[in-house]
């Protein structure tokens, strides 16, 4: 009777413990995922610094529209107006421009960091009422833009950040 009773207590002991915890082992954090908003590809070896505006008078100058032309942009300068966050370091962005047949325009945006890794976008370009970006893949919301264009380049003035815009200028590939 006592084995008994003593494997029932081992029992009811083993029963009301907690399992046993796989022992602790250092599995490496996975990359972030990177949203497959478009295909567009940064050149790598063309890193843009975002500038302050003080250094550059440009940035205040009036932007006054015009017809951008499809095709895809690589950024060559990048300019902090009053409070933007910007980016840190060093940035290569294209931004490749599409034309509905409606007229829709749609903008493809592809950053990369020195490492590679890419942050990308997607967003309609509209004209009407006024300049803005409404975003449709990687980020949400709607935002006013300014704008400039010639047949080869396009100025945006975007916010970024609560009081501050980036006025990025862009040279459309050959």
């Amino acid at each position: 009777m006592r084995t008994l009773f003593a494997t029932a207590a081992l029992a009811a002991l083993v029963a009301c413990s907690p399992p046993a915890q796989a022992p602790q082992h250092d599995t490496p954090t996975p990359p972030p995922t990177e949203i497959a908003c478009n295909s567009v590809e940064p050149n790598l070896s063309r890193q843009v610094g975002v500038e302050e505006e003080l250094a550059v008078a440009a940035a205040a100058s009036d932007l006054r529209g015009g017809r951008i032309a499809p095709g895809t942009y690589d950024l060559t300068q990048a300019v902090r107006i009053g409070a933007a966050t910007g980016w840190t370091n060093t940035r290569s962005v294209a931004l490749e421009v599409t034309e509905a047949a409606d007229g829709g325009v749609t903008f493809n945006w592809a950053g990369a960091a020195p490492d590679g890794a890419i942050d990308r976008w997607t967003a309609d370009f509209s004209e009407t009422p006024s300049a803005s970006i409404t975003y449709t893949c990687g980020r949400v919301g709607n935002v006013a833009a300014e704008f400039s264009a010639t047949p080869d380049s396009l100025e945006l003035r975007l916010p970024d950040g609560a009081n501050g815009r980036l006025n990025l200028s862009f040279a459309r590939r050959p």
